[in-house]
């Protein structure tokens, strides 16, 4: 009998990710163990409100920031043990970075195809490939005819799609987009969002989008909300007999601990000391004083099977 291979590992992968950082003096605690993990391939928005610690994540993810404390791995590298010059080639070669103002990627005195190799010098791509490569991709973003315009020639959509080949010129196996449709009109939007799930899908890409914009969640495989700097709930779209409809999880992290969602702690008054008993294969959670009775004991309820 074979061995059974282990599963691959996630493309992203955080566990217990802590990030600190100092404002006007005080220690902000962003992230607060948050674990994440990201299949090759795969395609997520992360959601919540602000101050949750979305864009936290993100830098630290695109080696902008570094972790506190825990772990953060991203196509095989420890995000952690990065000195500066693995830092630079990190953001060099693992990932691209579409950024939620298009002209922070962009040199406002290049032409696109310029700007699109602009990151192929620091990738050290070869220079006889560059500029091919440069109007290859601004043909896959529908800037074909637009290669020698300038950013302040280019409507926001148009920017937003050159930042988005500009991300893509070293063919990173990481894209990483934070509100890249915060800037542009509803009809706009949805097209750079297929523009982004198409290229993902073409370059076989795993993308982490960070939005409030709530048209992406139709773009992406599933949707994660991060509050308080954790995990709390994901979303994925599953079809049934009725069509498609939203699947609602919550996230239990290694500690064992999950964020009950807001609504139903306000519809039960749950808070403060609760009791969990075991139920079935679940757990349920009681008012404190309802009473081991209910429910019975912690180890009480139905076979496992």
């Amino acid at each position: 009998m074979s061995a059974v291979s282990p599963p691959p590992e996630p493309v992203v992968r955080c566990e217990g990710l802590v990030h600190i950082y100092r404002s006007e003096g005080l220690e902000v605690v962003a992230l607060q163990g948050l674990d994440l993990s990201v299949d090759e391939g795969e395609m997520i928005a992360i959601v919540g409100r602000s101050g949750s610690g979305k864009t936290t994540l993100m830098n630290v993810l695109a080696g902008l920031d570094w972790p506190s404390a825990g772990l953060a791995r991203v196509a095989g590298w420890d995000l952690a043990q990065l000195d500066e010059g693995g830092r630079a080639t990190y953001r060099t070669t693992v990932v691209g970075y579409v950024w939620q103002q298009a002209q922070a990627s962009l040199t406002a005195e290049l032409d696109a195809v310029k700007n699109v190799q602009l990151p192929m010098v620091a990738g050290r791509r070869p220079w006889a490939a560059r500029r091919g490569e440069a109007v290859e991709l601004l043909a896959a973003v529908g800037l074909g005819e637009r290669l020698h315009s300038r950013p302040a020639q280019l409507s926001a959509g148009e920017q937003q799609r050159v930042a988005l080949a500009v991300a893509l010129a070293n063919r990173p196996p990481v894209l990483l987009a934070d509100e890249p449709t915060a800037q542009l009109d509803g009809a706009t939007a949805h097209a750079i969002l297929e523009d982004l799930r198409r290229m993902q899908r073409e370059l076989g890409l795993t993308a982490v989008i960070v939005t409030h914009d709530p048209q992406v969640a139709h773009h992406v495989d599933r949707v994660v909300q991060i509050r308080d700097g954790r995990t709390s709930t994901e979303t994925r779209w599953v079809a049934d007999e009725t069509g498609a409809r939203a699947d609602e999880l919550v996230i239990m992290d290694r500690a064992g601990r999950l964020q009950v969602p807001p609504a139903l702690l306000a519809a039960t008054g749950l808070a403060g000391r609760v009791r969990v008993v075991r139920h079935g294969r679940g757990v349920l959670i009681l008012p404190a004083d309802s009473g081991p009775a209910v429910g019975g004991s912690p180890d009480a309820g139905a076979p496992d099977g």
